[in-house]
């Protein structure tokens, strides 16, 4: 079963960033600050998948402490271009974590999907927790194909982590995969005839990268 966490449902500030991002009247420099912020929340949020340690450290007034360090750093895995400012907010929380990035495109005919990764800057082996990093999980198939390439490499444990999830690619999620984590900050219900979720906030890579591409 896939183990959905959606943010906007308890904690305000979720729902003050989605204001930003959903809002078509932001600009790019505020919609690229609120996606560095939805993934600074994110991150912190899906921490507790992480593994931690007790660690002793000695404060400026020669006292010892017991606080918490990280076991393993996770992996950050971003597919290109959307989620780059995303995984800014990500790395703003876990500046020594590796980054990958993956970049697929959408070939879409008599409405079905076929997805073609073009590239990919993935370690061969790693064996913490990966963060797969993307504003949008609209249909699931470009992250259905990426898991796949993350699960051949000896990862165990994927988190999902999206500004925005539809229904339908939490549906498509479940059926083929039972050990998921997904963290959101809302679920919205449905994809239009694009196969953009609806209400969603536009496309994502426009708005944060400021260029549409050709």
């Amino acid at each position: 079963m896939v183990e959905i966490k959606v943010l906007g449902e308890n904690l305000p500030i979720a729902r003050y960033i989605l204001k930003k991002l959903r809002n078509k009247e932001t600009g790019l420099f505020e919609f690229r600050k609120a996606m560095i912020d939805a993934g600074k929340i994110l991150a912190i949020e899906s921490s507790k998948e992480l593994l931690w340690k007790e660690t002793k450290i000695v404060t400026p007034l020669n006292e010892e402490a017991i606080e918490f360090d990280l076991i393993n750093q996770p992996i950050l895995i971003g597919i290109l271009g959307a989620a780059l400012p995303l995984i800014e907010g990500f790395m703003d929380i876990f500046p020594e974590a590796p980054v990958g990035l993956v970049a697929a495109r959408r070939n879409e005919s008599y409405g079905s999907i076929i997805i073609d990764i073009y590239y990919k800057r993935l370690p061969e082996k790693y064996d913490g927790v990966a963060y797969l990093i993307d504003p949008m999980l609209a249909t699931g198939k470009t992250m259905e194909k990426i898991i796949k390439e993350l699960y051949n490499r000896d990862i165990k444990k994927i988190v999902i982590a999206s500004v925005i999830a539809s229904l339908e690619g939490i549906k498509y999620l479940s059926s083929t995969y039972n050990n998921l984590i997904i963290y959101t900050l809302a679920v919205d219900k449905k994809l239009n005839d694009n196969f953009f979720i609806v209400p969603g906030l536009g496309d994502a890579g426009d708005r944060g990268l400021g260029i549409q591409p050709n």
